[in-house]
């Protein structure tokens, strides 16, 4: 006997893919940066979706396409991720700069933006930097440091990515980190996007040297990000998974209680960090119940 509530999962899946974004290309901030677009119905709303750290733009295809219901969605790729260019290095200034570029070419603005992990803690320093283009934020899972509690991005020492000899072996090795369940299609799906060819061999898509933002030149110091963003003025509200090893329950309290136009946190059950992939059907239902309420 089939279980409805994984048939009707595996269907949501399936229909999210039958309505892919559409791929486009600007020039801005030095880099040549790639978004995907989902057309709303004409004259709608729009939504920036800004995904997190290594991911890309694809991290939101089993959302994009129902928001794209009712409104017009755009989730570009960050730089040094996905199909976006690379940079010899990486200042977390640089993403800032590329949502502005994104919102500012694709005439969106004002629109409210959706970002998840390190996607969330951009968007909350561009709301900072272009107040007059974010009209309104909800932040997924993300976290701000502290000096008592500094972002650690990787534990590993730094190596260049390994080159796997076929696209099936390379697939085989895709895992979230932080490392955690999620459903088998949906895994597939975003190592199928995670790839690319190099010559005769395999890689991931991301540029290895990115990982050097938390570390060296490009890391910085252990400073406190709710005091630096105390001045915000966009309303927001804080979206966490219930299990995620990111945004522990403290974590989530004290970004609510230290940004002054925060609400929440909402917290999502049975949920780890990664929602737009491990259970986006709730992540969904969330975002579109805040959504119909105006701020």
């Amino acid at each position: 006997m089939i279980d409805p509530l994984q048939h009707g999962f595996d269907d949501y899946l399936r229909r999210s893919l039958e309505r892919p974004g559409r791929s486009h290309h600007i020039e801005a901030t030095g880099i040549r940066l790639h978004y995907l677009e989902w057309d709303g119905p004409p004259g709608a709303p729009t939504l920036l979706l800004l995904h997190g750290f290594l991911a890309h733009a694809h991290w939101w295809d089993f959302i994009a396409p129902w928001l794209a219901e009712d409104y017009r969605v755009i989730a570009p790729d960050f730089g040094g991720m996905g199909d976006s260019g690379h940079r010899p290095t990486y200042l977390h200034e640089h993403f800032v700069e590329e949502i502005g570029a994104i919102l500012q070419h694709t005439g969106i603005a004002p629109c409210t933006a959706i970002g998840h992990s390190f996607g969330g803690r951009a968007m909350l320093y561009a709301c900072q930097r272009y107040p007059q283009l974010i009209q309104r934020g909800i932040v997924v899972d993300s976290r701000l440091t502290t000096p008592g509690d500094p972002m650690r991005g990787f534990d590993e020492a730094w190596r260049p990515k390994k080159r796997y000899p076929d696209f099936d072996t390379i697939k085989g090795r895709f895992v979230l980190r932080p490392d955690e369940p999620a459903p088998a299609q949906a895994l597939a799906h975003m190592a199928s996007q995670s790839v690319r060819q190099d010559g005769d061999a395999w890689v991931w898509k991301f540029d290895d040297q990115i990982t050097h933002l938390f570390r060296g030149s490009g890391s910085r110091p252990a400073v406190d990000e709710a005091l630096e963003l105390s001045d915000l003025t966009t309303p927001l509200d804080i979206i966490r998974g219930e299990w995620s090893k990111v945004v522990t329950a403290e974590r989530g309290l004290r970004m609510v209680q230290s940004l002054p136009t925060a609400r929440g946190p909402i917290v999502v059950p049975c949920s780890y960090h990664h929602l737009p992939v491990s259970q986006p059907l709730a992540l969904l239902a969330a975002l579109r119940a805040l959504l119909a309420n105006p701020r």
